[in-house]
């Protein structure tokens, strides 16, 4: 029965009412199934198809008289084109937005002048619009490549030690460690340079201090956003453990403000991770990935690592001590690498109407381990900017 239908039970309207109805159904037919089977291909969220949205697509397939006799053809996607015409009809009208002057044009009035029952828009859903996961992601991953290649150091010790290895300095003479070093080293005028990777930084998440293009746009207002949801996080734990008493998880402090500092942070790096920034993200972080395997090959730690612990840690820890005279803070740039990308991952998958209380926990524990490591790794960290001349490999002919 078609949602509107109302029947009166005064004397002699009941018959009428009860005809009108068969009539109804005899001249929709077999429409409503072929409507479902329509709906069930997902080819339109099917929570959109409202009672009043499918009562107004028969309409409009009725007044075309469209016809539908394969079903097969409808199940691999034909008559797609008919239904997609119908749901747009339908939502203008279920919206008030067909004109009576429309409905005036067509022949006999057409079904009327929709069903529209004076609902306007709030405009709830604009702020979830414009928001592009994908942008978000490749932020987070340069920021990750940034942590843990320019901050801790790796891509200058790798460029340190394949350099040591050329001149003859690290006695690998075989075997996968030698190849990996001198894969490593062959490629190196084809990776980017550390300008290059620089410049990417300071365009999408502004860190660092590398000098940009004339035409490249900073995204200046990162630093501060960051800032802001970092601070409303620390704000939320600080008050949530003042007034929790026994309430466990759910705590009663409001999350309105992270909630909305998160969707800002949507906004603007959906707005400034584009372009080159996705293949390039993908380009760096292959050739951390790279550094990476070769701190960690067996034969590499065995000869940084020592005799006690041998790791790819040590192995940082050792070579940073050889080259540049002292030993960072891994732990703390670990942490602001990898909760750092949890955070991103957060600010990706936000969604205020679907936030799980499990992910939520989640977000606040690395944003909190993130707020605790960050100035232990800003006081100790590698200037990720000293010159590239110091290790800047030299040509193939130079002796070493």
């Amino acid at each position: 029965m078609p949602s509107n239908t109302k029947i009166s039970l005064n004397p002699g309207a009941l018959e009428a009412a009860v005809l009108k109805l068969i009539n109804s159904v005899n001249e929709q037919g077999q429409l409503p199934a072929l409507l479902e089977i329509y709906i069930e291909s997902n080819e339109i969220e099917k929570s959109r198809f409202t009672p009043e949205v499918k009562a107004a697509m028969i309409d409009y397939l009725l007044d075309r008289g469209v016809q539908i006799d394969d079903i097969d053809k409808l199940k691999k996607g034909g008559y797609d084109e008919h239904f997609a015409l119908a749901y747009d009809y339908a939502l203008s009208t279920a919206g008030g937005e067909e004109d009576p002057l429309d409905a005036a044009r067509r022949k006999g009035g057409g079904r009327g002048f929709g069903q529209w029952d004076f609902t306007v828009d709030h405009f709830d859903d604009v702020e979830e619009q414009g928001v592009v996961k994908e942008n978000i992601l490749a932020a987070g991953a340069l920021d990750y490549i940034f942590e843990f290649g320019e901050r801790l150091g790796v891509f200058r010790l790798v460029d340190a030690l394949v350099l040591n290895w050329a001149a003859g300095s690290i006695d690998v003479v075989e075997g996968p460690a030698a190849a990996r070093l001198y894969r490593y080293w062959k490629l190196r005028e084809e990776r980017a340079s550390l300008d290059e990777r620089g410049m990417v930084y300071r365009r999408v998440l502004n860190k660092g201090s590398t000098e940009v293009l004339s035409r490249m746009v900073v995204n200046e207002p990162f630093p501060l956003l960051w800032r802001n949801l970092m601070a409303e996080v620390a704000e939320y734990i600080d008050k949530t453990e003042k007034v929790d008493d026994g309430a466990g998880e759910f705590s009663p402090v409001s999350r309105s403000r992270i909630y909305q500092a998160t969707r800002e942070l949507q906004y603007n790096l959906t707005e400034y991770c584009t372009g080159m920034a996705h293949v390039q993200a993908r380009e760096f972080y292959a050739q951390l990935q790279e550094c990476f395997e070769i701190l960690k090959d067996d034969e590499i730690m065995s000869y940084f690592g020592g005799n006690r612990r041998k790791s790819l840690w040590t192995v940082i820890e050792k070579l940073s001590k050889e080259e540049f005279g002292a030993s960072p803070n891994i732990a703390a740039h670990r942490s602001l690498a990898v909760d750092g990308n949890r955070i991103f991952q957060w600010i990706a998958n936000y969604n205020e109407a679907a936030v799980r209380q499990e992910d939520f926990i989640a977000f606040l524990q690395a944003a909190e381990s993130y707020i605790l490591n960050f100035t232990s790794a800003s006081d100790q960290e590698i200037d990720e900017y000293a010159e590239e001349d110091d290790f800047e490999f030299a040509d193939e002919d130079d002796d070493f």
